[in-house]
């Protein structure tokens, strides 16, 4: 005869977890265990969350923030146009380069990426700069730390723009490292409030429990902020929010891709739009309602102009709309020019075009340009069994069959150009060719929640950030250098934050039964320049870090180790394990769980001196005995063992 004792560790009700499949269970009453007591793991549930089926399991409705950046590429488009009058007309400006009348470099564009941004006056000295944070780890033994993100937010310096968000990834690292890498770089100016940065920690993502979680046990960034005393204008990257709710299920990769595309590409997520110009003002022209797009991803020139302008009237300050060469504009020297130069549209030469000869002519609208992404999509790639971003960029439509068509043929495919400029200013024009493989795009720099779009999708590094650490000469080349850093740079790499068409090495290739041999050839010195338009369906996408397992299982079991108290002697040719207490076949997976009823439990008897078990350490090992993947194993774990204790039958 025997009884029996049930104790459960469970990770749900642990306050030390490490990771998902490690963590720390103390009873409330401690269990006595003497010799002859038999030891065995009753059960096990491995919360898997349908990794084995390859599905995305929401147990409730997910409420998506996102945020979002924009940018143009810089070639050969729109940097002039032929005006009603049949002048030519300098579109793009470029106001503080050392010679902007000069326009011979920029005829064909330098090729950089500009981001949208926008400059307003510290008239009331309410500015503040915070330039790093600090970050402390949590007392203990743990070897390392980070392999998370920390949210920051804060109010925007550009007037009536709600708070933006800064996401900085911690890469994970010994605990010995840490004065290395600490303190961190921030570089954010923004608007103050109560003698302070408005500036804060975002603790409904980045919560105390998530900075434990990796080993972190608080951020502080106060030894670092500094009042901006000066009027001069600060540059600031404008961002575009966007919330929609997934509702709770279960979704195969292709379904969360198509459910998340459909949110987004929507063009008219912000209201209705018409796609007639009203006959307004030329210094006013077009209604909010009655512009081609209402999307956070896509607007216009006038548009965005005229809500700065509304902004500016309301604040009482002045605000330009412009844009930064904020990415890798590097000289050929090395010189590093990134974020000190800004360029923007001629807004009078394009309102002036509404007005026909004679007075307003309703049927001229004025000259406008999109800016942001027109294709906007996520899909599941099969091959590599992972989420992509597959288009967040304006793709460049070449090779139109009627170019001379009115209307247009409106048949033109995506693709790219060979974007070549004549240098004769190399003192200042960072990039003199290359391809331009988009019109313009977009780049996130908010994704919540960060759980979803981390560890359920896997996007865990396709933020951008703006550091505030360059300097414009404001308004032009000849103005006195600001004494703060009122610009800044943006690291965006193709195929890891920005997206655009793929330059395959075939993209150079002529098509042609007779010509396919010979390269494309243009003569530089024809005026106007000619390009050179390859048309191509691929994408430089941006992939997830999760790989979704849509087959069977890589290997067919986990490792369970308990400690300390129990002693097993699993051995095998990579080492053994005293602590392995039961082997969990990933066969048996239903209902978002893998389970074992006892089937694999290692049984163990002691023997010896009697033993209070209170404590114990529970590990979810690959048969390798490295972690289990947490885009494999969530968080509801629960082991229960048996304490089999045999009962003394009197003789």
């Amino acid at each position: 005869m025997s009884n029996s004792t049930i104790i459960e560790l469970r990770q749900l009700d642990s306050s030390d977890v490490s990771r998902n499949g490690f963590f720390r269970s103390t009873l409330d009453s401690p269990v006595l265990m003497v010799a002859g007591d038999q030891v065995t793991i009753k059960a096990c549930y491995l919360d898997t969350a349908e990794s084995s089926a390859g599905l995305i399991h929401l147990e409730n409705d997910v409420p998506v923030e996102m945020e979002m950046a924009k940018y143009i590429q810089n070639y050969n488009l729109d940097q002039t146009f032929l005006n009603k009058d049949g002048a030519t007309v300098n579109l793009r400006l470029y106001p503080n380069m050392d010679t902007p009348d000069n326009r011979t470099p920029f005829d064909q564009g330098d090729n950089a990426i500009w981001w949208m941004a926008a400059g307003s006056e510290n008239s009331a000295n309410t500015d503040w700069s915070v330039s790093k944070f600090k970050i402390t780890l949590v007392t203990g033994n743990k070897k390392e730390y980070g392999g998370c993100n920390i949210v920051f937010k804060f109010k925007s310096t550009i007037p009536g723009d709600e708070y933006q968000y800064k996401t900085i990834y911690i890469k994970k690292r010994r605990r010995k490292e840490l004065d290395v890498y600490n303190p961190y770089i921030l570089d954010i100016v923004c608007r103050g409030k109560d003698g302070a940065p408005d500036l804060i920690i975002d603790t409904t993502q980045t919560s105390s429990d998530y900075l434990k979680a990796h080993q972190i046990s608080s951020v502080s960034f106060k030894e670092y902020e500094t009042l901006i005393t000066t009027t001069a204008t600060t540059f600031a990257l404008q961002t575009w929010p966007i919330n929609f709710t997934i509702p709770a299920g279960d979704y195969s990769p292709s379904q969360m891709a198509a459910v998340i595309t459909d949110n987004l590409s929507n063009i008219e997520h912000d209201g209705p739009v018409n796609a007639l110009y009203a006959a307004d003002s030329a210094s006013s022209p077009i209604g909010k309602t009655e512009w081609p797009a209402e999307s956070p991803f896509l607007t216009t020139i006038l548009k965005n102009d005229k809500y700065l302008q509304e902004q500016a009237t309301a604040s009482g300050t002045t605000i330009i709309q412009a844009f930064v060469n904020g990415t890798d504009y590097i000289l050929e020297d090395g010189t590093d020019l990134s974020g000190t130069y800004y360029m923007n549209y001629d807004i009078a030469a394009m309102k002036a075009e509404h007005v026909g000869t004679g007075g307003a002519d309703p049927y001229n609208p004025p000259l406008d340009k999109y800016v942001g992404g027109s294709q906007i999509s996520m899909v599941f790639d099969p091959n590599e069994a992972k989420l992509k971003w597959d288009s967040l960029h304006f793709p460049i439509f070449v090779n139109e069959s009627d170019p001379t068509a009115t209307p247009p043929s409106n048949d033109a495919t995506p693709g790219l150009i060979y974007n070549s400029v004549i240098n004769t200013e190399a003192a200042y024009v960072a990039i003199p060719s290359g391809l331009a493989i988009r019109y313009a795009g977009v780049a996130f720099t908010k994704l919540l929640p960060q759980n979803f779009w981390e560890k359920q999708l896997g996007f865990t590094q396709s933020l951008i950030s703006a550091n505030q650490n360059a300097k414009i000469k404001y308004p032009t080349a000849a103005a006195a250098e600001p004494d703060f850093f009122n610009s800044f740079t943006i690291s965006a790499k193709d195929g890891q934050q920005i997206t655009g068409a793929y330059p395959g090495l075939g993209v150079g290739v002529i098509k042609s039964e007779t010509t396919y041999s010979t390269p494309p050839f243009i003569d530089l010195n024809t005026t106007p320049m000619p390009t050179i338009n390859i048309s191509t369906p691929d994408t430089w996408g941006i992939f997830g870090d999760r790989q979704f397992n849509n087959s069977v299982a890589d290997e067919g079991y986990f490792l369970v180790d308990v400690s300390p108290g129990i002693k097993q002697n699993l051995i095998g040719a990579n080492g053994g394990s005293n602590s392995t207490q039961s082997i969990v076949n990933r066969y048996y997976t239903q209902n978002s769980f893998t389970s074992d009823q006892g089937a694999g439990s290692i049984s163990y008897t002691h023997e010896g001196e009697p033993q209070l078990l209170s404590d114990f350490q529970v590990r979810v090992l690959n048969p390798d005995k490295s972690p289990v993947n947490e885009t494999i194993l969530q968080e509801k774990n629960s082991i229960f063992i048996e304490i089999i204790k045999p009962v003394k039958q009197d003789p």
